[in-house]
């Protein structure tokens, strides 16, 4: 799912954006794309310091949607590549997946471990 061309959108620095839907509507919250870690061919790491709100939304059921993009990989029309990912998220405080991402980023309260359903390139 997750194609060679997001691989190397991460490996450039940007930001990740991504929406949750909440009782008081969208909420947008990003992270940069050198702080997201590829755990399978589907399933993102993003470290969470804050994200309450994410967290919050994701636990009462919402989709995440991100974009990553990089001006510097070459996308449909030339420079710039972006993507459009959908899926379902969950927070975790401990365990394997939590302690690989506290290992790179002290200040990580908990991991989102991003499932990845659905990719549609963009630029």
């Amino acid at each position: 799912m997750l194609n060679e061309k997001i691989i190397e959108i991460l490996k450039h620095e940007g930001p990740a954006t991504f929406a949750t839907y909440g009782t008081d509507g969208i909420h947008l919250a990003a992270t940069w794309n050198s702080y997201i870690e590829v755990l399978q061919n589907d399933t993102l790491l993003i470290p969470a310091g804050h994200l309450n709100k994410t967290q919050r939304n994701v636990e009462a059921g919402s989709e995440v949607q991100m974009i990553l993009a990089s001006k510097d990989v070459v996308g449909l029309q030339g420079g710039g590549a972006g993507f459009l990912l959908k899926g379902k998220a969950k927070f975790e405080g401990e365990g394997a997946n939590f302690d690989k991402i506290k290992s790179h980023f002290d200040w990580a309260r908990s991991v989102m471990i991003f499932n990845v359903k659905e990719v549609t390139e963009l630029v």
